[in-house]
């Protein structure tokens, strides 16, 4: 355990060791001087990130937190650096286009396990979707943080998102981290084995968390907005800096370790066995070596300079050339009227003059303007986005569906690898939370995730869901490439349904109307309760089975033979599985599949229509009574 309070001075045979071997004592002392030494040796990324955020934003900023939002307002300078706003319109448009379509879905795989293993990874795929859809701080869920967090991304380069274990709320939380926080040494190149994070913390926060170094949290100096001293300002309450620092295992054998310090003392501590950083990193450009990106300023910031200074040259020759004159005999108007004339000069001419013949004068030529819209499309050119995309126009003479979409191909063509990298950045995510959770799990061996369903929450003991890094694999499916514009993506689906490639109830999902949702709720419940139903038989045990768990069909489903073909193909899947099992293992996943037989061939059955019953066509006798409904809904005799 780390000790708190007074420190004594620094054992200097430590510093010889790395930070992450030292003692808790000299971990605390070396750590912080190691921060210290990365905020002055990289400043020039923290002036970078700011001078970026400054032609984004278009007015002067003094850092990069919400302090410079509040006290820096507009500014000329800044703001003539881009008049055209060409670096904003670029980031929202890459945005728009390569993160905000996608919502990619992580999807767990076995390799070759046991029964029970691929249940685990079934069951680890429904809490990363669960994770996914909980709400993360402002963002209603963890899609809308990532097409926020692509804005860093596409402007700065990086964005980084710290996923971390909330062990009072018992759920994963998401950060968004800004890159000059981060520090790694550049020795280590392009995959540094040590990380460290300087992060802002609310006082009364750090004393909650850890009461016993309350006299490190007292004398913790407050944090470094890189604005101007927070120290006059009214505050509510006072925030101090956190340091945090990552080593990652050397093997499987040799965990690596992490902690947290608070001025130089140690406040938190322990083993890192997770083989990679918390953090998931979404990059635009990669530099060729080292850790970092370029974003869309570093690709286009001059050539948009270019253009806003080309357009300030014909803007103030169109202002000179406006200029008009009006002349007049003295006293043949009131001073009332020539007032009306104030973006006019007036000119009086004397009597016996003749009036002035004045020419027209072009500010620019036809040229000049070309050369302009030349800059401009240049500057999209460097940074690969269209600019019709970013103009929220169609193409001229572009109308079908099928068109819109190859043409959406074709300028997507140049982002293609960074629309993969999104969807490689959720397959890290779901890395991400199966260590943030097996680290709650440690706390509380009976921790269950908590994951909303449809239509209800659900819930899963985690120690039935974990399974080892070795047993799964993590893949997402490639995003759909269905036009976006409404009418696009009508015709495409139309055309999709025609082919028969698509049902019905696929095509009304695929298009995405809102007064959908109702009608989709009423048809796709029925399909709903058939796959709860192929999920309980898959994950049913033999020893803790009972007869009364088993649900026979229904003779009021609707649509018996789409049940019938869901139940096979999970039968057909069953199958599959079974025959790459240990043979012990096969004889377990008979019994599931059992079930699932019992259901198709009752279900089969209902779907016969039934033969007449004896004496049928005869009348029936003269003053019998008409029948019960207990007596209509009692099941009817089975021939034998």
């Amino acid at each position: 355990m780390a000790k708190f309070g007074r420190k004594p001075a620094p054992d200097t045979s430590s510093d010889t060791k790395p930070w992450h071997k030292q003692k808790p004592d000299d971990m605390g002392q070396t750590v912080q001087r190691i921060v210290d030494g990365y905020k002055t040796e990289q400043s020039g990324r923290r002036f970078r990130y700011i001078r970026t955020l400054e032609r984004y934003e278009g007015r002067h900023m003094a850092g990069y937190s919400a302090h410079s939002y509040v006290s820096s307002g507009e500014d000329d300078a800044v703001y003539k650096l881009d008049r055209l706003r060409l670096i904003r319109s670029a980031v929202s448009s890459a945005v728009a286009s390569v993160y905000a379509p996608q919502k990619p879905k992580p999807q767990f795989q076995t390799l070759g396990a046991t029964w029970a293993t691929r249940r685990k990874a079934y069951r680890l795929d429904r809490i990363c979707e669960g994770i996914i859809n909980q709400r993360q701080g402002r963002w209603i869920n963890v899609w809308a943080f990532m097409t926020d967090a692509g804005v860093d991304s596409a402007l700065q380069g990086v964005a980084c998102v710290k996923v971390e274990a909330d062990r009072k709320k018992k759920r994963i939380t998401h950060k968004l981290v800004p890159s000059p926080d981060l520090f790694c040494d550049p020795a280590e190149g392009r995959d540094p084995q040590n990380l460290f994070q300087r992060a802002p913390l609310d006082e009364f926060t750090a004393f909650k968390m850890w009461p016993d170094a309350a006299a490190a949290i007292r004398g913790a100096k407050e944090y470094e907005w890189y604005g101007r001293t927070s120290g006059t300002r009214p505050r509510a309450t006072k925030v101090i800096e956190i340091v945090y620092a990552w080593r990652l295992p050397v093997s499987d054998d040799e965990p690596g370790k992490w902690c947290a310090v608070i001025n130089g003392t140690v406040v938190d501590s322990g083993e890192w066995t997770a083989p990679a950083f918390p953090f998931v990193f979404l990059v635009w450009e990669p530099h060729r070596d080292g850790f970092w990106a370029s974003g869309i300023d570093d690709e286009g910031a001059a050539i948009a300079e270019e253009c806003s200074e080309v357009d300030k040259r014909l803007m103030f020759r169109e202002i000179v050339a406006s200029g008009k004159r009006i002349y007049y005999r003295p006293g043949s108007v009131t001073k009332d009227d020539l007032a009306l004339n104030d973006a006019c000069v007036a000119v009086p001419v004397a009597e016996g003059n003749e009036f002035p013949e004045e020419s027209i004068s072009i500010p620019f030529s036809p040229l000049e303007l070309d050369f302009k819209k030349g800059k401009v499309a240049e500057f999209w050119d460097a940074i690969g986005v269209s600019q019709v995309s970013a103009a929220a126009r169609r193409e001229p003479g572009v109308q079908s569906g099928l068109a819109i979409m190859t043409l959406n191909d074709t300028k997507a063509g140049r982002q293609l690898v960074k629309s993969q990298r999104y969807e490689q950045a959720y397959v890290d995510l779901a890395h991400q939370y199966v260590w943030r959770l097996r680290e709650l799990a440690e706390e509380d061996p009976d921790f269950v995730v908590t994951w909303p369903g449809k239509s209800m929450l659900r819930q899963v003991k985690w120690s039935d869901a974990d399974t080892e890094d070795d047993a799964f694999s993590v893949a997402v499916a490639p995003s759909s490439a269905l036009p976006h514009d409404p009418a696009g993506r009508q015709e495409m689906v139309q055309d999709m349904y025609k082919s028969s490639l698509i049902s019905q109830e696929t095509a009304k999902m695929l298009i995405g109307w809102p007064d959908l949702d109702s009608e989709l709720n009423v048809e796709n419940s029925e399909s709903e309760y058939i796959d709860s139903l192929i999920e309980a038989y898959l994950d049913a045990e033999r020893e803790t089975w009972t007869q009364a768990d088993y649900q026979a069909p229904e003779g009021f489903i609707f649509n018996k033979v789409g049940a019938i073909r869901r139940f096979a193909s999970a039968w057909f899947r069953a199958r599959i599985d079974q025959r790459s099992l240990p043979p012990a293992e096969r004889l377990k996943a008979e019994f599931n599949i059992a079930l699932l037989s019992r259901y198709i061939r009752e279900l089969d059955a209902l779907m016969v229509p039934p033969g007449p019953p004896p004496g049928a066509g005869m009348p029936a006798p003269a003053g019998a009574p008409p029948p019960t409904p207990d007596q209509l809904a009692a099941p009817k005799p089975q021939a034998a």
